[in-house]
């Protein structure tokens, strides 16, 4: 079995279907085709899995996997009795699924996952006479991927939303928690508050980072040695701890003074210094997580302006426009930052389905919370905008 997929004991259970099959290597194949981005399109539209498999030919392969529903009475039963297993609930609200759940559906006479490759119905539009060939195996691993993330999938493929099934029981699950936010619902307001009145010389204020300790550490421990998402190889927390941990010392060395923080932007084109004192800068995020700089209406490379800000020495700012004295803020501020690790990744959605991270202040630390509320003043409202389409 692939060494890459199954990473829960639920989504291992989804690839036991593969595990009797050997029809050339057409299951490593498929494996990595599940890797290499060979499936194009995959859709989910109740037991069925729609799916387009580049292969050897210009057209890419369609395939098709159903698997049988569940239906009542003997649905019914079963989500009655788990809605009376509070472990399994608590489990199922952070998206574990407990092993009991499986015997109790067997019980019922439910088949969660299935036992073999005949268990579902599967065609591919290749010429391959093996079943699974490689585009339907390479469709099942991936799929598995997703189960790994989010073990809902497994009924939502007998065509049960669990969810909506536990809530007849009285048993509420939050949704909000199973999605991953949209880039939209984190940059862009639908209703604009009210303009309050913005002093400038709040810009000019300095923010203390003696409080700020390392954290990457500590935070290193919430993380597990090879989380669902991950498809490498290795221990994902090692690798991740060794990044971070030199992220961390580079930054320490332009904190301490041992290197310039003009050499992080070293690969920016050398050109005339734009940012003067009566330059005003604008920078704008946009559905893609694309981002813009204009400095007097005039668009700078994101890499090129940070060089520029960091020319800037801390005792100057005052003789510059409000808008540089807060991006210079902000600028150091984030150094500061990555200094003590207190950053978190986030995973979000962008406008075309692909996904992303983007890195927060670890809020869970009192003194980065104090100094991001700071920050909010610091800041000008016409700095940072929003670019809607």
């Amino acid at each position: 079995m692939s060494k890459y997929f199954g990473k829960t004991w639920w989504g291992e259970q989804w690839l036991n279907s593969l595990s009797n099959i050997d029809y050339e290597n057409r299951l490593e194949r498929g494996s990595r085709y599940a890797r290499n981005g060979s499936i194009k399109t995959i859709k989910l539209n109740g037991n069925q899995i729609h799916a387009k498999v580049a292969g050897s030919r210009p057209k890419p392969y369609i395939v098709d996997v159903i698997l049988p529903p569940f239906f009542d009475p003997e649905l019914g039963t079963f989500i009655k009795a788990l809605s009376q297993k509070p472990t399994i609930i608590s489990k199922l609200l952070n998206r574990v699924l407990d092993p009991q759940v499986l015997t109790i559906a067997e019980e019922m006479g439910l088949k969660v996952f299935p036992k073999q490759w005949t268990d579902f119905k599967m065609q591919c539009s290749c010429p391959d006479w093996a079943v699974p060939c490689k585009h339907l195996a390479a469709v099942i691993y991936k799929v598995s991927a997703e189960i790994d993330n989010n073990p809902f999938l497994v009924f939502d493929l007998h065509n049960v939303n669990l969810i909506q099934e536990l809530e007849k029981f009285g048993v509420f699950v939050n949704k909000q928690k199973l999605e991953i936010s949209k880039i939209t619902d984190l940059y862009f307001e639908t209703k604009k508050k009210k303009q309050e009145t913005y002093n400038t010389e709040n810009s000019y204020t300095k923010l203390s980072f003696t409080k700020l300790s390392p954290i990457h550490e500590p935070l290193t421990v919430l993380l597990s040695d090879f989380p669902a998402f991950y498809q490498g190889t290795g221990d994902f927390k090692e690798k991740y701890i060794l990044k971070i941990g030199k992220t961390v010392k580079n930054a320490q060395k332009i904190v301490q003074g041992k290197i310039n923080l003009e050499n992080l932007f070293s690969k920016a084109t050398q050109g005339e210094q734009t940012i003067n004192h009566k330059a005003q800068n604008k920078i704008t995020i946009d559905e893609q997580y694309k981002s813009k700089v204009f400095v007097n209406e005039t668009e700078f490379s994101f890499l090129n302006f940070l060089k520029q800000i960091s020319q800037i020495s801390s005792s100057k700012t005052n003789d510059y426009q409000p808008s540089t004295a807060a991006i210079h803020t902000v600028l150091h501020f984030s150094i500061h930052l990555l200094a003590n690790g207190a950053v978190v990744p986030q995973i979000v959605q962008l406008q075309n389905k692909e996904f992303t991270i983007r890195w927060l202040p670890a809020m869970i630390s009192k003194e980065v919370r104090h100094l991001v509320e700071q920050l909010k003043n610091i800041l000008p409202s016409t700095v940072f905008l929003w670019n809607e389409k």
